[in-house]
């Protein structure tokens, strides 16, 4: 019974190897295919992807009906003075918490060229006066900041950062942008960027004055005189050229 035994375990090793040498002869082909497949697979992604992605887009504009269209007119007219261009950069971030637990925070940035524009109005009462010397003082009323600020939207770059972006960065980016306007007409309106364009917006105004008022049959008399303009807004009092008590009438 013994040497019977034998040969059944015998049996049952080479049946073993035999089904061992089949899985090994059969691996390969099969791994290979699945790998084909996986290729062709991203072969055809990446083709639908070029497809997809390279069309030209096609753009519409619907414009509002003439009744819709509100034409307002400037009283007295405006007189721009000065542009600025500036490059700026927005940033916000909102924590995420669950009952005290901190769940991280959303950072947005959104990156757009900015250009101010400073005017002044025309029809405010304009201060001309002749000094002794027969220079000419003239009082410009205060420069203003044109609003809304002008950006740049083909410009625009939007970012969104940290661990939840993917759900929450498209909302807090759209937050963030709706405050732009309000924000740069802060800024526009500040005393540091209006005195920043002071001597841009005083040199606009001298040309002003130089072409169109001291050309005038009224001033013939003093043509060719120095003239300083100064702004309705400055320490007028302060300046040592500007001393109003001692201007005499225009001519």
């Amino acid at each position: 019974m013994e040497p019977s035994l034998a040969r059944v375990g015998a049996v049952d090793i080479t049946l073993g190897i035999a089904n061992d040498n089949f899985l090994l002869r059969h691996m390969n082909p099969l791994k290979g295919a699945a790998i084909a497949v996986l290729i062709s697979s991203l072969a055809t992604n990446a083709f639908l992807y070029v497809q997809w992605s390279g069309g030209e887009r096609t753009l519409r504009q619907w414009s509002a009906s003439i009744d819709q269209v509100e034409v307002v007119r400037t009283k007295g007219g405006l007189l721009q003075v000065s542009t600025v261009r500036s490059p700026e950069h927005f940033s916000a971030t909102k924590p995420h918490n669950i009952l005290g637990f901190d769940l991280g925070a959303t950072t947005t940035n959104i990156r757009v060229p900015a250009t101010y524009h400073y005017h002044i109005d025309l029809a405010p009462e304009w201060k001309v006066r002749v000094r002794p010397d027969r220079s000419i003082v003239v009082v410009a009323p205060p420069v203003k900041p044109t609003l809304p600020v002008a950006i740049n939207t083909s410009q625009l770059e939007r970012q969104a950062q940290g661990r939840w972006s993917l759900i929450t960065g498209t909302a807090e980016l759209d937050g963030l942008q709706k405050t732009i306007t309000e924000t740069l007409g802060r800024k526009a309106s500040s005393p540091s960027y209006i005195n920043y364009q002071r001597e841009a917006a005083r040199q606009t105004v001298l040309e002003f004055v130089q072409k169109w008022l001291i050309t005038q049959e009224k001033w013939k008399d003093v043509r060719g005189s120095a003239i300083k303009v100064y702004f309705a807004d400055e320490a007028i009092s302060s300046l040592p050229e500007s001393a109003l008590p001692e201007f005499k009438a225009a001519p």
